[in-house]
């Protein structure tokens, strides 16, 4: 290596290392500033809080009065007003309207996983995180949410199932009354029956209708971008599937192959039929799942 590489090299290297310090000290500094920003907030709202080790602020406002507390695959049910320190509203449940927020405790990891970790059924909290827990160094909602924000979440937990309670709950509101039950736990009942239909035959494709709903209902977005608020994940007409030949999830698939043509049911999944300890798409891992399913004439 000659005087001049061996000099500009070493240009390189300091300025990288410079930058990488100012970038280092950027951060610092804002770590420094939400706590600042958080301690003031809590001491003008004569907050009772602790802090935890991963350095969120917490204070149960209100206890509830079962003791409950989730556990791993528990469906958690729970309202809550996310905002800036400043008040600035980020998102919300509404209550007019009875739409509480579902989560199923260790599958997709979210802002709340955090804060429900420290809630018992019933608690109503308030929570504070620092950037670093929350949104970190990227803006959010054209601006809603700027980069480096704390965030403060108000939370009430309704109500805390396992898989059971909410199977019992899927019944009772999709209608599933005096069903089959099947040796695998398939939660069967067929609702327009066609007894001179055709049976359906392994390992041969069929066009199939079908709806799927969770056991609760979530934000998600249409195909022109509007804001739905139900429990539908998955709906097709006309959905060409090979069926009895293991390419479908074990329940879909023993569902289907009860019926015959011209003929439907609702079915409801326990997640061992489903996806397991998987998340799909927006099925979170470890829910249970119920379908409208109709094989049509064909």
């Amino acid at each position: 290596m000659n005087r001049s590489t061996f000099y500009l090299s070493l240009f390189f290297i300091v300025a990288l290392f410079g930058f990488s310090s100012c970038n280092f000290n950027a951060i610092d500094q804002q770590v420094e500033n939400n706590e600042s920003d958080i301690q003031k907030y809590i001491a003008s709202n004569k907050l009772n809080a602790q802090k935890t080790p991963e350095g969120m602020y917490y204070s149960i406002l209100s206890a509830g009065t079962t003791g409950k507390q989730a556990n791993y695959t528990d469906l958690v049910k729970f309202h809550y007003v996310m905002t800036l320190l400043n008040g600035s509203k980020v998102d919300s449940t509404s209550r007019i309207l009875n739409q509480s927020r579902g989560y199923v405790i260790g599958s997709f990891e979210s802002i709340f996983t955090l804060p429900l970790r420290y809630m018992k059924e019933g608690d109503k909290g308030v929570f504070i995180l620092p950037a670093n827990l929350a949104f970190g160094g990227s803006s959010y909602g054209n601006g809603l949410i700027p980069a480096f924000s704390v965030i403060k979440i108000d939370i009430e937990l309704i109500s805390i199932q396992t898989e059971n309670q909410v199977i019992e709950e899927m019944k009772k509101t999709y209608n599933v009354n005096n069903p089959e039950v099947t040796a695998t736990g398939l939660i069967f009942q067929k609702t327009i029956s066609n007894p001179t239909g055709k049976a359906l035959t392994p390992t041969q494709s069929y066009l199939v209708n079908y709806t799927g709903r969770l056991g609760y209902s979530y934000l998600k977005l249409d195909a022109a971008g509007k804001v739905l608020y139900d429990p539908i994940f998955d709906s097709r007409t006309g959905a060409s599937m090979l069926v009895g030949a293991g390419q479908l999830i074990a329940g879909f698939d023993e569902g289907i192959m009860k019926l015959k043509m011209g003929e439907k049911a609702i079915i409801i999944l326990p997640s061992k039929l489903g996806y397991g300890a998987n998340n799909q798409g927006s099925i979170p891992a470890n829910s249970p799942l119920c379908f409208e399913i109709e094989v049509p004439i064909q």
